[in-house]
């Protein structure tokens, strides 16, 4: 069947119905009482959005950021398990992996495309040797713009000790926001079959600029 780079049509829907959260993992300081759900003294809230995952001393573990209520104080989702005396908070946006395609796919893969389980379901996922169902995490690069171009991305990705075929992947999302977890984000389509043998298998993202991140909305 046949695979094409796109950025889904389910995708640009959920990006209006907050579903998704690029922003890369940040740090900063703050208090809590004990029992509370409130983070306070933040120096600022620059790069925090809700539906962050939030981790530290005393913060509760699956807590993430209810609501931003000022520049300097959040809200989160379960109250601290204890006092937290201008700590170090540790905020990370949403869990992003890339799974890899293999040669000559069952399914089809493009702006139809939902989510990752439409892979496992066509049983179209790579196999080999140094690859592990599901793919790989990514590192998030904060979305930023330049012009009229918003855009995001992410690091550069490798297999080592790789032996295996592909021939297109898929990005997709593994926090659920919303009803389901795995929502595709966007396929692309590597322009052939593409096989490693006992060696290394890089995925090179594009230059993050508004002309090539691979993410861009214009």
């Amino acid at each position: 069947m046949a695979t094409s780079t796109a950025m889904t049509t389910q995708f640009k829907q959920d990006l209006l119905q907050a579903k998704h959260c690029f922003n890369a993992t940040i740090t900063k300081t703050a208090s809590g009482v004990n029992g509370a759900f409130t983070l306070t003294g933040l120096a600022n809230v620059t790069g925090l959005s809700v539906g962050m995952a939030a981790s530290g001393t005393n913060v509760a573990a699956g807590a993430v950021i209810a609501s931003i209520d000022s520049g300097t104080q959040v809200t989160l989702s379960k109250a601290h398990t204890g006092t937290i005396t201008m700590a170090t908070i540790t905020f990370t946006g949403d869990i992003f992996k890339i799974a890899l395609i293999k040669a000559s796919p069952a399914g089809t893969y493009g702006a139809g495309s939902t989510n990752y389980s439409e892979i496992t379901g066509n049983s179209d996922e790579t196999s080999g040797t140094g690859y592990t169902a599901t793919g790989t995490a990514l590192t998030n690069v904060t979305p930023t713009t330049s012009g009229t171009t918003a855009f995001t991305d992410f690091a550069d990705v490798s297999w080592t000790s790789a032996s295996f075929s592909c021939s297109a992947v898929m990005i997709y999302n593994t926090t659920q926001r919303g009803e389901t977890a795995g929502r595709a984000v966007s396929t692309h389509d590597l322009g052939g079959t593409q096989t490693v043998t006992s060696g290394t298998f890089t995925l090179v993202f594009p230059t993050p600029d508004a002309s090539n991140a691979i993410l861009r909305i214009a």
